[in-house]
């Protein structure tokens, strides 16, 4: 196992200061961090100074890893708490992992495989972890998401480049603002899908049934005309909500009121529409995202896209981020 020295939360046992000045260079602004970070946060501080006790746990070889398993949850607290590492915008597995939800991972035999195969991915006892990367406009960072979930990419995904923004600085989906980093899902839905809204589709099918979508999308297309000024397009927009997510007048209301300001240009309105209503099925079937594969030409399955609906608001690159209700409630 590997001597990893000082990078940690607190100070080695006194009877190791020869050996702390030897390493005096190896991770002390880190460490430094950490002690603050830990003075700041108080619980989360204590329960670091734990889990660094138990992964070290060897008074002869103090900076021998003596328990993985607590390394990597210390490692987590760090890259999720507030040191500066956190990935931004996006649910760090130490959050993930206090959902208070079981971890159901696919059945499905291409499931293992794709994961092989899409980098960055990895099957865990806690779930799936994830790297996983968006493109947003700048001015989305930390507002609601109409569609009440984000999509992302697969970190390193060859389809990020319909998602970029134009030398013209137009795009109708994606944007010029990049954000990635590593996350945990631990009941997600696998459905075959590539990107561009087939995933949702397919997840949708499976929860409610066969053509199920289909007819819901319908209903959508048919609730406001090609020429309906904002407030019919929200009146026709409310009452399918009230009848696929069981929302009430006024709630219903407000979200279509959301959905169609926020959602002006090409065919992004009835999307929007689509996915929240999925979104929502998605959520009460007890889901914390869509995972969409795709296969390549030799029929290898690979991660496509995932649509994750823990999250509220769009990340921001500051590292912040906002849960769902239903997830919220899943931490207290």
């Amino acid at each position: 196992m590997a001597d990893f020295g000082e990078m940690f939360y607190g100070t080695l046992p006194e009877d190791t200061q020869d050996f702390r000045q030897v390493l005096a260079g190896i991770g002390r602004t880190i460490r430094d961090r950490a002690v603050a970070a830990g003075q700041r946060i108080g619980e989360s501080g204590r329960e670091a100074m734990a889990l660094q006790n138990q992964a070290f746990a060897d008074p002869r070889r103090p900076t021998r890893v003596t328990d993985e398993a607590a390394l990597a949850r210390l490692t987590d607290m760090i890259m999720g708490g507030p040191l500066g590492f956190a990935p931004a915008g996006i649910v760090a597995p130490s959050v993930a992992r206090q959902f208070k939800m079981p971890t159901t991972l696919p059945s499905d035999e291409n499931f293992a495989k794709a994961v092989q195969n899409t980098p960055g991915a990895q099957i865990t006892n806690e779930g799936l972890l994830m790297r996983v990367q968006r493109s947003q406009k700048p001015e989305q960072a930390g507002e609601e998401s109409v569609r009440t979930g984000v999509f992302y990419l697969p970190e390193g995904s060859t389809s990020a480049k319909y998602y970029k923004q134009s030398k013209s600085g137009e795009t109708l989906y994606g944007g010029s603002e990049n954000i990635a980093g590593e996350t945990l899902y631990k009941n997600p839905i696998f459905v075959k899908g590539a990107t561009g809204g087939k995933a949702p589709e397919a997840a949708y099918d499976q929860i409610i049934g066969k053509g199920a979508y289909e007819k819901m999308r319908s209903e959508v297309l048919k609730s406001y005309s090609f020429n309906a000024n904002q407030s019919q397009k929200i009146e026709g927009i409310q009452g399918v909500l009230q009848k696929y997510n069981g929302l009430d007048s006024d709630d219903a209301y407000n979200m279509a009121y959301n959905i169609v300001t926020n959602s002006k240009s090409g065919n992004t309105l009835p999307y929007a529409v689509q996915e929240n209503i999925v979104a929502n099925a998605v959520r009460n079937a007890g889901y914390d995202a869509v995972l969409g594969y795709s296969k390549k030409k030799t029929g290898d399955p690979f991660l496509s896209e995932v649509f994750d609906v823990r999250e509220a608001a769009y990340p921001t690159k500051q590292g912040g981020f906002r849960l769902r209700e239903e997830f919220q409630s899943l931490l207290d």
